[in-house]
């Protein structure tokens, strides 16, 4: 049961980016967006990503690959359209 507990609590957790990032990259506008908010967040969540790979937790690695690369993104659109 915990291990269902984990992979909702990590894709809730990584599609609630997904609308920023749309409207990111969609309107071009981030003028709303902090980047050392998100860049924090980036790295975060890449330290959680490499914890996860360390303990071989996949509900972790999973959750944060995916949160990575959409922060990514969210961060690269900050960086492209300051």
């Amino acid at each position: 049961m915990e291990i269902y507990i984990g992979y909702l609590a990590g894709f809730l957790g990584t599609v609630c980016w997904v609308p920023q990032t749309w409207k990111a990259w969609s309107t071009r506008d981030t003028s709303g967006l902090s980047l050392a908010a998100n860049f924090l967040f980036l790295l975060t969540v890449t330290l959680w990503l490499l914890y996860g790979l360390l303990v071989k937790d996949w509900p972790l690695i999973i959750a944060n690959g995916c949160a990575t690369l959409i922060v990514l993104s969210i961060v690269a659109a900050k960086l492209k359209y300051k």
